[in-house]
């Protein structure tokens, strides 16, 4: 009786914990895109200046990467991270939303951005997983819950049949 309750409770902090994988996978993908709808205004805004200059956005930068005094340089290069952080962040957007609902938090892995991450855990709501990835990661929850339950009462078994035997 006591392990079909641990068995189950097993499954249920499984289920509740992974299905929380698809809430953080759609909140950081919110969190992402205000990120990149500010970089979006920012390099507009660099374009705009470069247009005013008469000038190319490289070339625009370039006058402040290459100037003599370090602070035109380190703007310079703050303006070189924005123009990237626009060509990285929209790779990762796309690749977020080109991805499955259950494929979202694998990809958001291997095209995550680690600050943006942080600030979402940061804030993160846990929520209720109605849909169908919510569910599918809820069953594969209580599926690993039960199997580290599984895994836990075996290495407790053979330790205990190790300290019966006799020396």
């Amino acid at each position: 009786m006591a392990s079909r309750a641990l068995g189950a409770v097993a499954a249920l902090a499984g289920a509740a914990l992974v299905s929380q994988a698809p809430a953080f996978a759609d909140q950081y993908l919110q969190r992402l895109a205000g990120r990149l709808d500010q970089v979006r205004f920012d390099v507009a805004r660099i374009e705009q200046a470069a247009r005013a200059e008469a000038m190319t956005v490289d070339d625009y930068i370039a006058a402040f990467t290459t100037s003599a005094r370090s602070a035109h340089r380190r703007q310079g290069r703050i303006l070189q991270d924005q123009v990237a952080d626009r060509t990285r962040l929209e790779a990762a957007l796309a690749a977020l939303r080109g991805a499955r609902p259950w494929q979202r938090p694998l990809r958001l892995v291997s095209h995550g951005d680690g600050a943006t991450a942080r600030a979402t855990l940061d804030d993160f709501a846990p929520a209720l997983p109605l849909g169908p990835s919510g569910l599918l990661y809820a069953l594969s929850g209580a599926l690993m819950g039960l199997g580290a339950k599984a895994g836990i009462a075996r290495v407790i078994a053979v330790a205990r049949a190790k300290r019966r035997r006799p020396a």
